[in-house]
């Protein structure tokens, strides 16, 4: 379920920040990439926080303290492709 909320998450952070921005296509991008990737990093501290992160099988809460940079790389990534793609689709559906 965590990885749905933060896609929606996401996908709503880009939505707004190229909305909010239409002629600045990629400065929005890169202000939504580090947005979503503030947001994600944020939004996992809090999951792991409050017990959502709980194994089914196991029961033990995940410690994702020693893979920070590979997350945070990963978060980055895959926050530039959302917003990129996100920040297309608008565009295309502005001027048309």
């Amino acid at each position: 379920m965590v990885p749905y909320i933060l896609t929606i998450l996401c996908v709503l952070v880009a939505g707004a920040i190229h909305w909010l921005a239409p002629k600045t296509y990629w400065k929005a991008t890169i202000m939504s990439t580090a947005v979503i990737l503030l947001l994600c990093v944020a939004a996992l501290f809090i999951f792991q926080a409050s017990g959502m992160l709980v194994s089914d099988q196991t029961g033990e809460t995940a410690d994702f303290s020693g893979q920070m940079l590979t997350i945070t790389t990963l978060v980055a990534f895959f926050g530039f492709l959302i917003s990129l793609f996100v920040g297309w689709f608008l565009k295309v559906v502005r001027n048309q």
